[in-house]
């Protein structure tokens, strides 16, 4: 948008120079940074920018400082539309870049503060900050990241938010969320400060945070109230109540204590019967039973995915998000395709649907997890060894093929003959033979492929002990540990997992025991302060 009517256009051409100046821009930031005030202030930039420059040329950085500040003052006398367009525009130059400097944030703060503007409804704080990061924590709702809330947040208090945010984020990252939940509970009494403008603001915001996905769960509503209190303003939402759709219903329904006892039994009682179903003459003597019983396995199993899924039927991609929902999913329509004519196949399907006992046991569904978070690792490791087998494959054709042309004669035989080595197997046949030559060892049966005997006992024995005990000892031990340390990995994850499930649980709780120590402090204030001037005792009025 043109700035128009401008009373100080050369003021205002100073303290962008200064910005420029702040910014340490490169050749393309400058121009990119020019397009900027170009479309802003049109040709005031350039009228007055020789003269500017001319200006600041003798002057030292204190005294372009200096300058500066007077020029800003100088732009307070502008219209009000006036001095938010130049706000918005220092805001489009600073913040163009993902990075923003120390002092491109202090000249953007000198800028809010001289021009006396407040464009935006709410003045961000620290305090504030950790508070909506323990309210991004505990939404329960797939809206709940960081660059989706941060859009609001902007709505409400503009760009210059990054740097409240992450030291927030350092004062929170080592609590836990009940010591969080008491420090926020502490340091929002200072919103009771603020005038009542912005209060009905920040309420306004973490309304709009709170439904952002339509739903308001009890742990919100606890942050909410608390919120609220601190402040000291009345709730912007009419109904608390938690209405019971049929969204609601179902999902009550999924975490049913008793319906997932009876799921897990049908799990296990699955395992049972697909191996009982080994026996070919009993299913063959009892068809009917049997069909009886997969059929009705496999819609209870469908019965059971249809609960999951309309429980969040209005944020599918949390379902697909989760892949034991995922594999769950497809075993159920697996079960349900014409595999007729291929009776393997079904069993095998009925067999998968056993391994759902995963995920209803925390520590096998660990187990699993750590090893498919190992799987990477585990594929460098196996790089590695890939590359040793060649290396020696290599040396070991290069050496040996004359003498052993059964299991050395080429590249690619070579390698499968090392890696039979390296699990062990027979290894001591493979080095006697070139130690003491084809027509000594391992030729017997076959003497006529060994045309060219040699032996090489020391460099055999170095080749075969030096593999066996890289790739044998060193490499299956990195494998190990790569393994346990994910598994230690994934239950510090899981451990957090339910210690934040059990701090939501009783964030209730929580809250009501900083709202006594909180009352707990101001009857002590009270005390102190009013308690001499209400027992002392009064003096007699004279007559």
């Amino acid at each position: 948008m043109m700035i128009s009517n401008l009373k100080n256009p050369k003021d205002l051409v100073i303290c962008l120079k200064f910005l420029i100046q702040l910014s340490l821009t490169d050749e393309k930031s400058a121009q990119s940074i020019k397009s900027i005030i170009t479309n802003h202030m049109g040709i005031h930039f350039e009228e007055n920018e020789s003269q500017v420059e001319n200006l600041l040329a003798p002057l030292d950085d204190k005294e372009i400082i200096r300058l500066t500040i007077k020029s800003f003052l100088k732009l307070q006398n502008e219209e009000e539309a006036n001095k938010k367009d130049i706000l918005l525009m220092i805001e489009e130059i600073i913040f163009a870049d993902e990075e923003v400097l120390p002092s491109e944030s202090k000249f953007y703060d000198m800028a809010k503060k001289y021009l006396e503007c407040h464009a935006y409804k709410v003045h961000p704080t620290v305090e504030l900050f950790e508070y909506l990061n323990v309210l991004n924590l505990v939404s329960a709702s797939d809206f709940a990241n960081i660059d989706e809330f941060a859009e609001i947040w902007i709505k409400y208090m503009g760009p210059d938010i990054r740097v409240y945010h992450n030291e927030a984020f350092q004062n929170l990252k080592n609590l836990d969320l009940e010591e969080q939940i008491q420090k926020i509970g502490r340091d929002l009494q200072k919103l009771k400060d603020i005038d009542d403008e912005q209060k009905l603001s920040i309420r306004s915001m973490v309304e709009e945070i709170i439904f952002a996905d339509e739903v308001f769960t009890d742990e919100e509503k606890i942050l909410y109230d608390l919120l609220l209190e601190n402040m000291d303003v009345k709730s912007g939402i009419e109904d608390f109540g938690k209405k019971m759709g049929f969204k609601e219903i179902f999902s009550e329904i999924e975490n049913n204590r008793y319906f997932n006892i009876f799921i897990s039994a049908i799990i296990l009682f699955t395992g049972i019967f697909v191996g009982i179903e080994t026996n070919e003459s009993l299913v063959e003597d009892y068809p009917l039973f049997f069909h009886t019983i997969d059929q009705t396995i496999k819609y209870i199993f469908l019965f059971e995915i249809l609960i999951r899924f309309l429980a969040k039927w209005n944020k599918p991609l949390e379902f697909i998000s989760d892949g034991w929902n995922v594999f769950d999913s497809l075993l159920v329509l697996g079960s349900f395709l014409p595999f007729g004519s291929y009776p393997f196949i079904l069993r095998i399907l009925r067999l998968l649907r056993f391994t759902r006992i995963f995920r209803r046991v925390p520590q096998l569904r660990m187990i699993i997890i750590s090893l498919i978070q190992s799987i990477k690792p585990i594929g460098f490791v196996g790089v590695i060894l890939i590359l040793l087998v060649y290396i020696y494959g290599v040396v070991g054709t290069t050496a040996f093929s004359k003498n052993d042309p059964v299991h050395f004669r080429n590249l690619g035989i070579a390698m499968v003959s090392l890696v039979r080595s390296a699990t062990f197997d027979d290894w001591s046949y493979l080095m006697y033979i070139q130690m003491y030559g084809c027509n000594n060892s391992g030729y017997e049966r076959m003497p006529e492929k060994c045309k060219s005997p040699s032996k090489m006992p020391i460099f055999s024995i170095f080749y075969f002990l030096s593999f066996i005990i890289i790739s044998g000892l060193i490499i299956v031990n990195l494998v190990i540990g790569v393994i346990i340390q994910s598994m230690a990995e994934s239950k510090e994850k899981t451990r957090k997992q339910e210690e934040l499930a059990n701090t939501l649980q009783n964030m209730d709780l929580i809250v009501k025991n900083i709202k006594s120590k909180n009352y707990e402090k101001l009857i002590e204030e009270i005390e102190k302060k009013d308690l001499p001037r209400l027992t002392s005792p009064k003096k007699p009025t004279k007559k």
